[in-house]
């Protein structure tokens, strides 16, 4: 083998090796990105599912269906009439009155009693909703909103 020939091999050689490094690191970032994205959804399942100003927090979830985003609340108990879905920038706003009041004894530990009149939530999405462009659908204490892109 000649000297260019082996110029050559080696140019080759660190070519490679860069971009190994690039996929490596490329790859690392996605994991990280990923990572955090997972971490900042279960900082939100931490916080608690009621305030002791007498609210709870709704279960929901979030599809992401193409050209639309699917939202599904759960709201048991609550007053069909009374549930009211706001919208601003990419967030959207949630109360709904529950039909009546729902107590729970000793949940403080010092015999206290909690009481909760209503639900209320805030969710944001990863894109700015247009108010034009959503539907919300309500039927027997489940919401469906949905979010066309």
């Amino acid at each position: 083998m000649t000297d260019e020939e082996f110029d050559r091999l080696f140019k080759r050689i660190r070519e490679i090796e860069r971009s190994v490094r690039d996929l490596i690191e490329s790859e690392f970032r996605k994991i990280l990105e990923d990572f955090r994205e997972d971490m900042s959804h279960f900082k939100e399942m931490m916080y608690p599912m009621w305030h002791h100003e007498g609210y709870l927090r709704p279960l929901y979830t979030i599809y992401d269906r193409g050209n639309y985003y699917e939202i599904l609340i759960d709201l048991p108990k609550s007053d069909e009439g009374s549930i009211d879905v706001r919208f601003h920038g990419n967030t959207i706003y949630i109360r709904a009155r529950l039909k009546e009041e729902i107590r729970f004894s000793h949940w403080s530990g010092k015999g206290g009693e909690t009481r909760f009149h209503e639900y209320r939530e805030v969710i944001e999405i990863p894109t700015k909703i247009d108010p034009d462009k959503v539907k919300v659908l309500k039927k027997r204490g489940l919401v469906k909103i949905l979010i066309y892109k």
